[in-house]
């Protein structure tokens, strides 16, 4: 086995794709060679090189070679050569006589990956929860969308009018890297690379997988002030601190990213750890941004007052730990707010008030209000804004029998004595629940945004409230309908002009290819591959341990061998139906499957033929639960993303100068320097994988569980493993493994999770994952959220291109608002190469888009083949 380490792989890009000439110096021709057919060429200078065989409609039939020419060119190319012979048995690629004649030889050089369209993405769409508003100096507001469950957040920016202007987390790839080196990042070959920091939240900030519900505060010298992320349920009880985001993306240079600690870590929590906390963070700053005022998740009936220089969130300033009703006491306090005299309001929810204190704490007076939970004072007129809702979750809300649990107010300015309620609104539970408030101070009049929960499974409603003085008159509802959520995996049928996408949480639609409509589309399950008639093939939903097959239109398909649209396959549908490890339909019509039985038991590669017969069980054996991704080629060759590592190169070479090498649990290491002291398990071993190529006669992995369980099958024991295996670490680093049968392995893909060899509960999630694909050459495509690209290696290992680099939404192509890159991923997730078309399609789970992307080529040249 060889393993192809990346100093490999610049060498051969560095002498092929980016050669000066892609051309020929002998053109392709086709010579008779027995029963078959020679084709010969010569290149000017190496490069990258697909040879095809083409019928009369200009359809493919049969997929030679591709690859980069040179030292480790792919068979069947000769090594270290620029002219070529390449033989032709007159089979198309499911191994029959070739039909749809004549036929020409077809060889394109130098293929240059280039946007071709983005499907899915609507910058308007505000799916999610939005977490957090708040307006800017410039009357813009800041929506934080987060999906608190895993931990997943961004935050962006809209115009007075409610229309999408810019995305600052994750931050645009134009920002400077003054900004983004305080959040974290590494250079890689002269580029910027954001960080990962939790694989399950898709997170290239630290300390925001969890984000909740809060009120930030805004600096006077222009940034946000923030409460860090609460937990998730694959984050457990992480250490809180505040963090500064610029307004324009990143950290401000000034102060940082991380400021004081509001609560010190904790660890496992067990369970799904605190994903189902509502819990809120209530932030103000003084007018001179020397005193931080909080109200924090966790830290009693209190009031925080603390400078962000400050090494914690100190004492309570205001209140105790305990609840208290007289004057000196909070119970529940939310909301906080400052006047321009610098007068601070509380609103202290259980005992229906709201205090005033001066700038020294001196309790100055209180005025009721009904279960008080947000607040905003009109810097000029003093006027007050409320929104009053009662405690608990939605669920529990509509239990209580009142139909008015929230309600938004406004009343006069405090001048020493209880101000004149002049608006009250309330609003019916069985239709909106109010949220969050924030006041445009600066627009004439004065608009207060507010956000709405409107029912399981809705997106919020978000909407301007005019202040017309003595009422607050409703706008439009902001946002629109058709963007895409969170894309995982997806499938392309170009025949029927459409992508089928599944998202999290989300169920299944079609985007159409040309128009770019969406519409919705039941499916009995998640993982998708199509055959070569556009059926679609699925893993079924969670408990039916089954493979599916359905016609295009979504309708059960029997197989022809067993009566039945299922094939039984016992397997656990993480997530639930999220966490699946990848099938595929091989060139030949064969069925590839990984099969994963359970966290911490081996996975396996099945074979099916494609009357549904059972022609394998575990071709390749011995893989971990959580590896992820597969592509087969026409050769039979198997592609795998996998979580194995060398023991003397953890960490990649590109990642090792900024990544630490160990494999630490939760917080118990408190020598590690930051960020890597706010996170619970190193992510660059928890989720990095790599590809690994096995034959068609597949191989083996010894070793892959927890020694202290014992191998679940004597012939996967590490000692049973041929001498010429080759060694590596598990995913984590929890035990030795030993792999035979691979032909090479590429690192730096995923992300791939780790196979329960260093958590064992939902912190040790193996839901979300990604998958690669493989085209019928043997070429491969490995998203990859550490380098926010996709790998595309040719059959032999070689990195023919590293297609796209790092970029948020707004990188959006050449006309876009940050026009480069011109690919621009966040978070791939799920490649697929559609034949069909000769594109790449690619899901990207932050971006909330599908990226398709062609192939153009540097010379193509044909002959006719008789």
């Amino acid at each position: 086995m060889r393993s192809v380490a990346l100093g490999t792989v610049f060498v051969l890009i560095a002498a092929g794709t980016l050669a000066a000439d892609v051309s020929f110096t002998d053109k392709p021709q086709a010579s008779k060679s027995g029963e078959g057919v020679n084709i010969r060429f010569t290149l000017a200078a190496p490069t990258d090189v697909e040879v095809s065989i083409v019928g009369a409609e200009g359809k493919v039939v049969r997929h030679l070679a591709a690859g980069l020419l040179g030292t480790n060119a792919p068979d069947p190319f000769k090594k270290d050569s620029l002219a070529q012979e390449v033989a032709w048995d007159g089979r198309d690629d499911a191994g029959k006589p070739a039909a749809g004649g004549p036929f020409k030889a077809r060889v394109r050089l130098g293929l240059k990956p280039r946007l071709d369209q983005i499907l899915g993405r609507n910058d308007n769409t505000l799916s999610g929860a939005i977490s957090a508003l708040t307006v800017g100096p410039k009357g813009e507001l800041y929506i934080l969308l987060a999906d608190a469950f895993r931990g997943r957040a961004e935050m962006r920016v809209l115009d007075r009018d409610g229309k999408y202007l810019r995305t600052i987390m994750p931050y645009a790839a134009d920002t400077p890297e003054a900004r983004t080196e305080k959040v974290g990042h590494v250079i890689i070959d002269g580029k910027r690379q954001p960080l990962v920091f939790n694989g399950q939240g898709h997170c290239f900030y630290p300390l925001v997988a969890g984000l909740r519900g809060q009120t930030m505060a805004w600096h006077p010298d222009g940034h946000l002030v923030a409460a860090s992320a609460i937990g998730s349920m694959c984050n457990h009880g992480p250490p809180r601190h505040l963090i500064a985001l610029h307004p324009e993306g990143g950290a401000p240079e000034k102060v940082g990213f991380a400021g004081p600690l509001i609560l010190a870590a904790r660890g496992f929590m067990g369970g799904a750890g605190e994903a189902y906390v509502a819990g809120m963070d209530r932030l103000a700053m003084s007018a001179d941004g020397q005193w931080i005022y909080a109200v924090l998740y966790k830290r009693g009936h209190a009031v925080y007052r603390m400078k962000w220089t400050d090494k914690d969130a100190g004492a309570p300033w205001l209140g105790k730990n305990e609840a208290g009703a007289d004057d000196e006491g909070f119970n529940d306090p939310q909301g906080l707010a400052l006047d321009k005299e610098g007068r601070l309001y509380v609103c202290d929810r259980g005992n229906d008030r709201v205090k005033v204190y001066s700038a020294d704490g001196k309790m100055l007076g209180k005025f009721a209000a009904p279960q008080p939970e947000q607040i905003a004072v009109h810097p000029a007129t003093g006027e007050i804004y409320l929104m009053g809702r009662r405690p608990g979750r939605y669920y529990d809300l509509g239990k209580a029998g009142d139909p008015i649990v929230s309600r938004i107010l406004k009343f006069g300015p405090w001048k020493g004595e209880p101000p004149k309620e002049i608006v009250r609104q309330e609003f019916d539970i069985k239709k909106r629940v109010a949220e969050l408030i924030a006041l445009d101070a600066s627009a004439t009049p004065p608009r207060l945004w507010a956000s709405f929960y409107t029912g399981y499974g809705a997106a919020n409603a978000l909407l301007p409230m005019i202040d017309e003085g003595a009422s607050l008159k409703p706008g439009n509802p902001v946002g629109e309908p058709g963007g895409l959520h969170y894309p995982t995996f997806m499938v392309a049928d170009p025949q029927r002009k459409r992508v089928i996408v599944s998202e999290v949480g989300g169920g299944h639609s079609t985007i159409d290819i040309e128009t770019g409509k969406r519409a919705a589309f039941k499916l009995p399950g998640n993982d998708l591959s199509l055959d070569r008639d556009g059926n679609i093939y699925l893993m079924g939903n969670y408990g039916s341990n089954a493979l599916l097959r359905v016609d295009p239109q979504g309708k059960p398909l029997a197989f022809p061998a067993t009566g039945s649209n299922k094939l039984e396959i016992k397997f656990r549908a993480y997530g639930p139906i999220m966490g699946l490890r990848g099938h595929c339909i091989a060139p030949n019509g064969d069925i590839y499957v990984r099969r994963s039985p359970d966290h911490a038991l081996v996975s396996t590669v099945d074979v099916f033929g494609p009357d549904g017969t059972l022609k394998r069980t575990a071709l390749v054996n011995g893989c971990g639960s959580g590896d992820s991704g597969i592509g087969v080629d026409n050769r039979g060759n198997i592609y795998l993303g996998m979580n194995l590592k060398p023991a003397d190169e953890i960490i990649p070479p590109d990642f090792a100068k900024a990544v630490p090498a160990d494999a630490w649990k939760y917080y118990r290491k408190a020598d590690r320097t930051a960020p890597w002291c706010y996170l619970y398990a190193n992510p660059y071993l928890f989720h990095m994988g790599s590809v690994f190529k096995f034959g068609p006669e597949g191989g083996q992995i010894y070793g892959n569980y927890t020694p202290k369980g014992g191998a679940p099958d004597d012939s996967l024991a590490l000692a049973k493993a041929p001498a010429d295996a080759v060694a590596y670490k598990s995913g984590y680093l929890g035990w030795d493994v030993k792999v035979a049968g691979a032909k090479w392995r590429y690192a730096g893909i995923g992300i791939v999770p780790h196979s329960f060899d260093g958590f064992t509960g939902d912190d040790g999630c193996e839901c979300l994952q990604s998958q690669l694909d493989a085209d019928p050459y043997g070429r491969v495509y490995a998203p990859s959220a550490f380098h926010s690209s996709v790998e595309w290696l040719d059959p032999a290992g070689n990195r023919i291109a590293r297609i796209g680099a790092y970029g948020n939404a707004d990188s959006a192509g050449p006309k876009s608002k940050t026009p480069e890159p011109e690919i621009a991923f966040a978070w791939p997730a799920e490649c697929d190469y559609a034949e069909a078309d000769g594109r790449l399609y690619v899901s990207d789970s932050v971006n909330r888009r599908i990226m398709v992307v062609r192939f153009d080529a540097g010379a193509t040249a044909e002959c006719d083949v008789r």
